[in-house]
């Protein structure tokens, strides 16, 4: 019986082992002629992405001030010189790759709330990387729990 089990056990750790070597890179979204990609989340998602990061000329990179943890669920809305939207999503991880046509855009990124605006330059040639930082989360959950003094003040 012993011997069943030990089997058992080794057979659904192998398929865990086998399902995460086949593990299927983030999927491309295409919206108006952009490319964009996003996620980032565990080691085999972020070595999928870096594979594929050749093919992106906008990288974005969401993560805390202080730590430098890495961040999700950041909405975020790229718009174009003459204010159209390019694109609209909600970065599944805190990496967000897409290929743009050259020109200036308006990135727009929130997170927990607190928005982030940068003006970008795609070049015809190579890539243009941006990273954007927030207060650390658990800053936020104590800046809005902590008690106050007489005058509002923490």
């Amino acid at each position: 019986m012993k011997l069943k089990h030990a089997l058992l056990a080794f057979s659904v750790v192998a398929a865990f082992a086998a399902a995460a070597a086949f593990a299927q890179p983030p999927e491309v979204q295409e919206h108006g002629g952009a490319r964009y990609v996003s996620g980032g989340v565990g080691q085999e998602e972020r070595a999928a992405l870096e594979a594929m990061r050749g093919e992106f000329n906008l990288r974005v990179t969401f993560a805390a001030q202080r730590s430098g943890g890495y961040l999700a669920d950041v909405g975020v809305s790229l718009e174009d010189s003459k204010g159209r939207e390019v694109f609209r999503t909600v970065a599944q991880g805190p990496w967000l790759y897409a290929r743009l046509a050259p020109g200036r855009y308006r990135l727009t990124a929130t997170y927990s709330g607190r928005r982030e605006t940068r003006q970008v330059a795609v070049p015809a040639k190579g890539h243009v990387s941006l990273d954007l930082y927030w207060q650390d989360p658990s800053a936020l959950e104590e800046e809005n729990m902590a008690p106050r003094g007489p005058r509002g003040r923490k």
